[in-house]
């Protein structure tokens, strides 16, 4: 007797949405506290994020999934990224990542990215940002692969990045790139405003983060402030993610710290450059001792000079 048929594979957003729906109807809230949501994350193995280069870093999930011991971790990071990545690499969380741009603009160098790299101790898959928009594009679609023609013939990523294939389009005959899926386990986001059901809003953005979340097995949105779900159906068009898409939010007020946190607050430009000397003096496990392990969220905040300096980071937004 023949092998029974297996189902075919259904990419989650396939489903029909009357099957994706609670058998209970009732909205149920998402909220879970920060430690929850590092352990979620420190079980995964590849990890996504929003933002940009300093800015609207999901920092408060990250340090709560190093404290959780998250090791061995592959990063998708937004095309461009500062401490987002690099305070990852310092604390030996990933095991390898997708590089388009780490760095920390005009404060120079990503100090443990560089070392990581001078050291072989990160796998390190030379992307751009194509690469990691089109790879999570196909995923989020369900697409096997992401095509793409002309653009790789004039550089060098096809002989530095083994991810990009070539394959033959059956429309015209013609060899093109292929960029693979890039799915993760799980996607954190920073949002300025977010109800306890997942609605989410970003109010700057890159529109990565739609891609993303779906691209995601599991979401992760940590918010600067819960607001009642009336707040969020006044504007819905700021919501850049919606609930039905988000497994978990945590409340974090600052949480994008040190980076900034779009119209909200500035970064924190003294912190950084603090981090940034400790890190090339190699320091960088006297600075996870002094901001990471051993603190919960608001004691973190008192450490990096509490009221005083989150409402100086504020101003100077509005300034």
């Amino acid at each position: 007797m023949g092998r029974p048929m297996e189902e075919p594979l259904r990419h989650k957003f396939m489903i029909p949405l009357e099957e994706q729906l609670p058998a209970d109807p009732k909205r149920r809230s998402k909220l879970i506290s920060l430690e929850e949501a590092g352990r979620i994350i420190a079980s995964k193995r590849t990890l996504s994020l929003a933002g940009s280069h300093s800015a609207d870093g999901a920092m408060a999930l990250i340090r709560a999934a190093i404290r959780a011991g998250a090791s061995g971790m592959t990063m998708i990071p937004p095309v461009t990224a500062s401490i987002a990545a690099d305070l990852p690499i310092a604390a030996k969380m990933l095991e390898k990542l997708y590089l388009s741009y780490v760095g920390f603009e005009y404060l120079g160098t990503a100090p443990a990215f560089r070392q990581a790299a001078k050291d072989r101790s990160l796998d390190i898959v030379e992307a751009d940002e194509p690469f990691i928009i089109l790879g999570t594009q196909a995923a989020a679609g369900g697409r096997p692969f992401a095509p793409v023609q002309y653009l790789y013939e004039a550089i060098s990523a096809p002989a530095l990045n083994p991810e990009l294939k070539k394959v033959v389009d059956p429309f015209s005959g013609r060899e093109v790139y292929a960029v693979p899926p890039l799915k993760s386990d799980v996607f954190i986001m920073h949002a300025q405003a977010a109800d306890e059901y997942g609605n989410a809003q970003c109010w700057g953005g890159t529109g990565q983060e739609r891609d993303k979340a779906k691209a995601a097995d599991i979401v992760i949105v940590q918010a600067d402030e819960i607001v009642g779900a009336e707040a969020i159906t006044k504007d819905p068009a700021r919501t850049t993610i919606p609930g039905l898409w988000v497994d978990y939010v945590v409340h974090a007020p600052y949480g994008a710290h040190p980076t900034f946190s779009s119209a909200n607050y500035a970064l924190d430009e003294e912190h950084l450059k603090r981090y940034l000397s400790m890190v090339r003096e190699g320091q960088a496990q006297q600075y996870l001792d002094e901001f990471v392990f051993g603190l919960d969220h608001f004691e973190y905040l008192e450490k990096i000079g509490g009221l005083r300096k989150l409402t100086q980071l504020r101003r100077m937004l509005a300034a």
